[in-house]
C-alpha cells in the first residue's frame, strides 16, 4: 500500500488513478493542510475522505465522507474540527459516535448505510430494490430516531406488509431492517441496545414452481410469430433457451458470446461467480440470426435506454401473454421453465442447478417432484406389466 502526499484540489483528486486490484488502495495526504486530512482511493473506485492523527499516543482515523457527496472543503472543515477537538482532549473517533445517537433512520441510511455499505458491496439491482423498500416501505420510520424505534413496530410493520403485498415482500422489508441496524452496530452506533428486528420470525415463502406447461408454449410460439418488436422476442427465447437470470440476458454483450465453442460467458452472477453456459442448437441458431444483422455491442440493444440494452421487458411481456392467452406467468418463469423441462426429461438435481447457476441445493429443490416423475412413470409401467401377469393367472 502506497502513501503521498499532494495539494489537494478538486482536480488533483479527480484525477488519481485507480489502485490495481492487487494493490489493494492507494493513500494520499492533503499537504495543503495541516488538520489531517487523508484520502483513501479503493480498486473498486472509491475515493473517500478521512481524519488521521494520533491521539493519546495511539493513531486515529475516522471517517468523513467520500469525495462524490461532499466538497473538499466541507472535508477541510470538518478535518479542522476534528482536530480542534483533539486539542480539547476529545477523541475524534468518539465524537462522531456520540453524534450518530441523535441521527434519524432517513439520515442513517441515506448518509451512511447506502454510501458506505450498499453502494460498496452490493449490486447495483440489489441498491435499487433496497432504494424502493426504504422509500415505498419504511417511510413511516424515515423521522423517528434509530433507537425510538421498538420491536413490535417493527413486528407491525412486517404483519401488514405480509397483508397488503406478500410474505415474500414482508420478509425483504424486514431483512433491510435488520441489516441497517447491524450496520450501525458496526459503526459504534447501537451503544450496547440490541437490534430491534433481531428477534422477529421471517414468514415461511411457498417456492413458486409455475413454468409453461406444453399447450402454453405452443400459444406462445404462436404469439412470438406476430411479435413486432425482434428485441423483445429475442430476449424471450434467449430466456427460454438458455434457462439464465434476466439481468444477465438484458446486459449481454456479443463479446460474451462464442459461436465457435457454443457457450455464453457470464462474468458476473447472482452467486458471484462466473459461469460458462452451454448452447443448445436452437440458441446457437438465434445467436447466429441475430449476429448477421448486428450494430451494437450489445445482443438485445435499445436506443431508448441509457445503457444502450433492452431494460424493462414488462409492458411487452405483458401484452404477449394477453395475445397468447397465458395467466399467471412471470418472466422468471421462463427460467423455471428450462429447469422444469430437464428435470421432466429425467436430468438430475445437480445438472439443473449447474445450468441454471444455483449456488446452493435448495434453490434446485423446487425441481425435485418433476425429477420424480420419470422414475414413477418407468415404476408404474414396470408395475403395470407384472400385474398383467397376475391377471392372465386368475
Amino acid at each position: 500500500m502506497k502513501s503521498q502526499h499532494i495539494n489537494f484540489t478538486e482536480k488533483a483528486i479527480a484525477a488519481l488513478p485507480i489502485p490495481a486490484k492487487e494493490q489493494g488502495q492507494a493513500i494520499y495526504y492533503d499537504s495543503g493542510s495541516t488538520d489531517g486530512l487523508m484520502l483513501i482511493v479503493t480498486y473498486g473506485g472509491t475515493k473517500t475522505y478521512y481524519h488521521y492523527m494520533f491521539f493519546n499516543k495511539r493513531p486515529v482515523r475516522t471517517k468523513i465522507g467520500r469525495s462524490s457527496q461532499i466538497k473538499l472543503a466541507v472535508a477541510r472543515a470538518r478535518a479542522h474540527t476534528m482536530a480542534e477537538n483533539a486539542t480539547k482532549g476529545i477523541d475524534p473517533g468518539e465524537k462522531r459516535r456520540e453524534n450518530l445517537h441523535d441521527i434519524t433512520f432517513k439520515q442513517f441510511y441515506e448518509t451512511i448505510y447506502r454510501p458506505e455499505y450498499s453502494i460498496v458491496y452490493k449490486k447495483p439491482r440489489s441498491v435499487v430494490n433496497d432504494d424502493s423498500i426504504f422509500t415505498h416501505h419504511l417511510k413511516d420510520f424515515h423521522n423517528r430516531m434509530m433507537l425510538g424505534i421498538k420491536p413490535v413496530e417493527i413486528a407491525k410493520l412486517h404483519n401488514n406488509t405480509k397483508q397488503t403485498h406478500s410474505p415474500y415482500t414482508a420478509n425483504r422489508v424486514l431483512s433491510l431492517i435488520k441489516h441497517i441496524y447491524v450496520i450501525a452496530a458496526k459503526h459504534g452506533y447501537m451503544n450496547g441496545h440490541a437490534n430491534p428486528a433481531a428477534d422477529i420470525t421471517k414468514f415461511k415463502e411457498q417456492t413458486r414452481d409455475r413454468f409453461l406447461q406444453s399447450d402454453e408454449l405452443q400459444r406462445l410460439f404462436a404469439a412470438l410469430e406476430t411479435e413486432q418488436n425482434e428485441v423483445f422476442k429475442n430476449y424471450i427465447l434467449i430466456s427460454l433457451y438458455s434457462g439464465q437470470r434476466r439481468s444477465s440476458i438484458l446486459s449481454l454483450r456479443w463479446s460474451q458470446v462464442d459461436l465457435v465453442n457454443g457457450f455464453i460467458y457470464l462474468p458476473d452472477t447472482k452467486n458471484g461467480e462466473p459461469m460458462q453456459v452451454p448452447m443448445t442448437n436452437q440458441l446457437r441458431e438465434l445467436f447466429e440470426k441475430i449476429n448477421h444483422s448486428k450494430n451494437s455491442d450489445w445482443v438485445l440493444p435499445s436506443v431508448r435506454s441509457k445503457s444502450g440494452h433492452l431494460e424493462d421487458p414488462k409492458r411487452p411481456w405483458h401484452e404477449l401473454l394477453r395475445r397468447a392467452g397465458i395467466k399467471n406467468l412471470s418472466l422468471h418463469d421462463l427460467r423455471r421453465t428450462m429447469g422444469s423441462y430437464q428435470a421432466i426429461s429425467g436430468a438430475s438435481l445437480h445438472i439443473i442447478g449447474k445450468s441454471l447457476g444455483h449456488k446452493s441445493a435448495s434453490a434446485t429443490q423446487v425441481y425435485a417432484r418433476l425429477t420424480a416423475d420419470p422414475v414413477r412413470n418407468a415404476m408404474q409401467k414396470a408395475t403395470d406389466k407384472m400385474m398383467e401377469f397376475v391377471s392372465d393367472s386368475e
